[in-house]
């Protein structure tokens, strides 16, 4: 649990009273730190926030502004509120005053909040088909000798070894590894599995992707292939005093490593650019008769303009292998493609999408109803239909 978060659930617990002695030092280390974090708990002890209300406050105040930003949000902000007042009425704006005066950037209330209230009630912009459960660990497997098999919902992922086992051991198949013969791992929109390879190289397939991948690798390399999304922690594995290579291809590039933690997005439809984020260690970048070397912190994009790099925040990019949706300046046509793969629904782009950013986070456990009430405030008319058992979300003028 990252620092905001813990003093947000140390703030809620002592709202609530059931902080214990323990949780009591800690809180009272946090507030000794600053005048300002005494004001805010005193003036949250009396005022009717919720959960998202505290962590919003502490993580601009933990955050850092960026300039380039701000001031759109600013604008935008102000906007909001002011809609809020004419909407909801007074009661809250002089905490909001006060909250801005705190905060470090204007985020609290971007043009699309993630901060959903009490007492918010607004008319629903879409059909009935609204509750759509998130997705699961789904997937399938297709081995060697051509047999397909459904993974277990009940399950997060499966081991290759001698055999092939569910992660708490539980026997599945015995497995026949002479030769190298090529096996895949699908999951479905609104599905997601994790596969560890015979090298103990683990891969978290998000929705609508695929892994192939060999029974026994080559002694002098490793060669997988992706489609669609996967979070790798590549084992190093050595031959001769000489790491042995990882390369994952992709249906635009490759991406080379000898031990590292990264997140490879190559989704083939919407013309979406292959990006490649690496959290620790060192990867090569090949696509387009360019090699690019990424550190931590670094992520290439791949379109049709060539392969670029710059320096990210590695945390909306890797966050559903968490279960959390998190988004930073993401663009909401983006946020729309991300969110339909795994609710299982099709974007139909009959109308512009408004050019609009999305900011914060939401759990990928949620049901589709609580991520529309975020679309909404964003601005967005939509309505989503079911025409031969597909769901179709549909811009409006």
């Amino acid at each position: 649990m990252d620092r905001s978060a813990e003093i947000a659930t140390l703030i809620r617990k002592k709202i609530e009273g059931t902080l214990t002695a323990q949780e009591a030092i800690l809180l009272q280390d946090w507030l000794s730190e600053s005048q300002q974090h005494a004001d805010f708990l005193k003036q949250a002890s009396h005022e009717d926030l919720v959960w998202e209300d505290v962590n919003a406050w502490l993580v601009l105040r933990e955050g850092e502004a960026q300039d380039a930003w701000t001031q759109r949000l600013e604008q935008i902000t102000m906007q909001k509120i002011q809609e809020g007042r004419q909407q909801h009425g007074h009661s809250k704006w002089p905490f909001y005053r006060r909250l801005l005066s705190y905060a470090a950037v204007l985020l609290l209330v971007a043009s699309v909040s993630l901060l959903i209230y009490k007492n918010q009630h607004t008319d629903k912009q879409y059909t009935e088909i609204e509750n759509l459960e998130p997705g699961s660990n789904r997937a399938q497997i297709t081995l060697s000798d051509g047999r397909v098999i459904e993974l277990r919902e009940d399950q997060d992922g499966v081991v290759l070894g001698e055999d092939l086992v569910y992660e708490d051991g539980t026997m599945i198949t015995s497995l026949d590894n002479e030769e190298p013969v090529f096996a895949s791992i699908v999951t479905p929109r609104g599905g997601q599995y994790q596969i560890t390879l015979m090298d103990g190289t683990k891969v978290w397939l998000n929705a609508a992707s695929k892994l192939t991948y060999p029974s026994r690798f080559d002694q002098g390399e490793r060669r997988v292939e992706l489609e669609g999304e996967g979070y790798f922690e590549v084992a190093k594995q050595m031959k001769q005093g000489k790491k042995v290579p990882f390369i994952i291809k992709t249906p635009t590039q490759e991406v080379e490593v000898l031990g590292t933690e990264f997140n490879i997005s190559a989704y083939k439809d919407n013309g979406e650019s292959a990006k490649t984020t690496l959290v620790e260690g060192s990867v090569q970048v090949h696509a387009q008769g360019e090699t690019m070397l990424l550190k931590p912190g670094e992520q290439s994009v791949q379109s049709a303009k060539g392969l670029n790099k710059k320096k990210v925040d590695v945390s909306p990019f890797v966050a559903w292998k968490n279960n959390e949706f998190v988004f930073f300046e993401t663009e909401l046509k983006d946020a729309l493609l991300v969110l339909s793969r795994w609710y299982d629904f099709d974007v139909d782009l009959k109308q512009p999408i408004p050019s609009t950013h999305l900011y914060g986070s939401i759990s990928r456990k949620e049901s589709l109803s609580e991520v529309l009430e975020i679309l909404k405030s964003s601005g967005l008319k939509f309505r989503i239909e079911n025409l031969k058992n597909k769901n179709r979300l549909i811009i409006l003028p």
